[in-house]
């Protein structure tokens, strides 16, 4: 008989022919919930059994003692961090050298873009201690990050927003996933502090091998227990899923006008397959997560690798 699960997703390309019911998942009677705005807030809802984790605050759950959610290691979302960082126009602020001793606001401290943001600047020897942070929400929309702060950061107060204190020259920078409200206007008065973040990101990927992990998929303890086998029948879902998105770009020219030449030259330096999956595919991005980890006071001590997926890897074939 077939596990019913519902699973909370974003609404992402990649699902598209699950969601079409090109590819039907074995052992599964699943209902999928694509739902871009909410969909990391399944674990609050008792009728969600899997979907679409903070990799960042799945470790840290974890480093916490909660295992009541286990991994699956298909990742929902990467994301270059060079783009994540703005400034006003009129700064003189170029690199992430230029931030030493700056003020920053970002939109949620623990969140795993804003990790690997931080990871950048410690690459480039800027010392995250010696910053001044204010944390709250960018431009009005509510902000997902709470939880303690370290001594170098403070939350913001008063409905405040952190773009009005970057146009108020209260903060020299911002650091968030997505550009502020007006980044887009001919005129705005923000903008990257990395200009040409293609080339960054590229040399990036080519010194490290890194190509930053963002969410995962997890699937609740009891769920998995009523049979294990239904996390690597969802996980197969997931990556057929992937894979025939990923066969069908080359016949899709004309959704952008370069979108081919973009496509070729992703897998000329990444690989036909430029989204790997699996635990031996993900170990040395998610190593080198699990150190900033630590070394940025997410955790208190190193939580092994094999931890994250060690229920997973005792059922997949």
């Amino acid at each position: 008989m077939a596990l019913s699960i519902t699973l909370a997703m974003r609404n992402d390309d990649y699902l598209a022919p699950l969601a079409c019911g090109d590819v039907i998942p074995e052992r599964l009677d699943l209902t999928l919930r694509r739902d871009t705005a909410r969909a990391l807030e399944w674990v609050d809802d008792p009728s969600v059994h899997a979907g679409e984790l903070s990799l960042s605050k799945h470790i840290q759950r974890l480093a916490s003692g909660d295992a009541s959610v286990i991994a699956i290691p298909f990742f929902a979302e990467r994301a270059f961090c060079q783009r994540c960082f703005f400034v006003r126009r009129d700064s003189g602020l170029q690199d992430f050298g230029d931030l030493a001793g700056k003020r920053v606001g970002t939109n949620d401290w623990h969140a795993t873009g804003n990790t690997w943001s931080r990871a950048l600047l410690r690459d480039a020897d800027v010392k995250i201690e010696g910053m001044r942070w204010w944390v709250g929400s960018l431009d009005g929309a509510p902000s997902r990050g709470r939880g303690t702060l370290p001594p170098h950061a403070q939350y913001i107060a008063g409905g405040r927003t952190l773009l009005a204190m970057l146009l108020e020259g209260e903060l020299d920078a911002l650091m968030c996933p997505n550009p502020p409200k007006g980044f887009y206007a001919a005129d705005s008065p923000v903008v990257r502090l990395v200009s040409d973040y293609k080339r960054a990101e590229r040399e990036y990927y080519l010194r490290t091998g890194i190509y930053p992990l963002q969410h995962i998929v997890g699937i609740r303890r009891e769920t998995f227990a009523q049979d294990p086998g239904a996390a690597v029948s969802l996980y197969d879902a997931l990556e057929r899923s992937k894979i025939s998105w990923q066969a069908s770009l080359r016949a899709l020219p004309e959704m952008l006008p370069w979108t081919l030449a973009e496509l070729e030259e992703t897998i000329a330096l990444l690989g036909e397959d430029w989204l790997p999956n699996g635990v031996a595919a993900s170990r040395k991005v998610v190593q080198a997560f699990l150190d900033e980890q630590v070394a940025q006071g997410l955790i208190a001590k190193p939580l092994a690798f094999e931890a994250l997926f060690s229920e997973f890897e005792g059922v997949s074939p």
